[in-house]
């Protein structure tokens, strides 16, 4: 898939690098990575090359954008003020990106970050963006909540203002795996990778003090493995559900 994305929002802690580093990353693998960032929170994508500059270097982005064919831009929350003033000086600039990507957060209690995003989409379309260039993507719905339920304001907001494009099968659940990575210290990519056979290689080390450290690491990296092949077939889904029609 050949495409140029931009994740943004203006909150905080809604996924946006987890989108980039585990949804987009291991499905557009071609794809330049762009960070705009000020403090570094953007977490392991398993890109070669990352580029990394603030949100007020259009010039430099576009530069970027315009040597090669695919493209994840990863906005910070730290910078998508300045990023969006960029786009409204320069006429068009939107054009660049066929896609904006807005990672929502899936509870009904996170009532300020549903508000920022409902800010984020309004922005967007207000500079004439179509809504079929502005998606959603779900993200830490527990396991036992009803979707409909938590982002009801989200629902009834796109009802009355159909400015982006909605599919409610868009949805990444709460999942252990990404703190298991943290834990193991590999990337979502990494790990994917990994064809190693914890579960044999923990019966082989001997049960003695001397390779506790050594089981609890192996231990660590099967846990990991098994949580990163669920969320895969998930993150399948999803990437689906966003793209299947492109």
């Amino acid at each position: 898939m050949e495409m140029k994305i931009a994740i943004t929002s203006y909150t905080g802690k809604c996924g946006k690098s987890t989108v980039a580093n585990n949804l987009l990353y291991p499905r557009m693998r071609e794809a330049e990575m762009f960070r705009l960032e000020t403090v570094n929170e953007s977490g392991a994508s398993g890109a070669e090359d990352e580029k990394k500059m603030k949100g007020r270097d259009l010039e430099k982005l576009q530069n970027g954008l315009s040597k090669t064919k695919s493209a994840i831009v990863d906005v910070g929350a730290s910078n998508i003020e300045s990023f969006i003033l960029a786009l409204h000086q320069q006429d068009d600039a939107h054009f660049d990106f066929d896609l904006f990507l807005v990672p929502v957060v899936a509870s009904a209690a996170a009532q300020n970050e549903m508000s920022e995003a409902v800010k984020t989409l309004q922005v967007l379309a207000g500079m004439g963006i179509e809504a079929e260039r502005i998606k959603v993507v779900f993200n830490k719905l527990p396991l036992d909540a009803d979707l409909e339920d938590e982002v009801r304001v989200l629902l009834n907001f796109h009802k009355k203002n159909p400015i982006f494009t909605l599919n409610k099968n868009a949805v990444i659940h709460d999942s252990p795996a990404f703190k298991s990575l943290g834990t193991a210290k590999k990337s979502y990519v990494e790990m994917l990778a990994d064809e190693t056979d914890y579960r044999q290689k923990l019966k082989d080390i001997p049960y003695e003090p001397a390779y506790e450290k050594e089981r609890t690491a192996t231990v660590a990296l099967m846990r990991a493995q098994g949580y990163v092949k669920t969320l895969d077939r998930e993150m399948n889904q999803v990437f689906e559900a966003l793209f299947g029609e492109e």
